[in-house]
């Protein structure tokens, strides 16, 4: 009798588990790191948004998500916009025809790339770690992007 009860119990934690929106397949993957740039080569940011900070730089970040409805793509920028902790992000969705729209466009936790010297000092700390290695994903349903405790609908609204 002990069996399906467990399987009982079990089910609905396999399926939460399971779910979409949790998979892999919905996380963004580091695509690009643009160091010290006076122009997005992805022509996301532009104007001010370009001017250097304090430091006389400006950094963007990038990180994609193929689906076979299309291309996203998020792009966070390092400027003298950036508070503590947050920078400006925005979520692109790249239709088949090449078309870019921003659905996006707000503060968002500052991540740190796998290809920053600060990446391999996160392993001390599991909880930042899995941020660092997974700071965007996309709902199941491809209504909400998620980073890490902030949440955003891709109509441009913060949830």
């Amino acid at each position: 009798m002990r069996l399906p009860a467990l399987i009982i119990l079990a089910t609905p934690a396999l399926a939460f588990f399971a779910s979409p929106s949790l998979a892999a397949d919905n996380a963004f993957s580091y695509k690009t790191s643009y160091r010290n740039v006076t122009s997005d080569p992805d022509k996301i940011w532009t104007g001010d948004t370009l001017a250097p900070n304090p430091k006389g730089t400006v950094t963007i970040h990038e990180y994609q998500l193929r689906t076979p409805d299309g291309e996203w793509l998020i792009s966070q920028i390092w400027n003298d916009d950036c508070s503590s902790g947050t920078c400006p992000t925005r979520l692109v969705r790249i239709a088949a025809s090449g078309e870019r729209r921003v659905v996006v466009d707000d503060m968002m936790h500052q991540i740190v790339p796998p290809d920053d010297p600060r990446f391999s000092d996160l392993s001390s700390n599991k909880k930042t770690e899995e941020f660092a290695r997974r700071p965007f994903a996309l709902s199941d349903n491809g209504k909400t992007l998620v980073n890490g405790d902030f949440k955003f609908g891709v109509d441009g609204g913060k949830q």
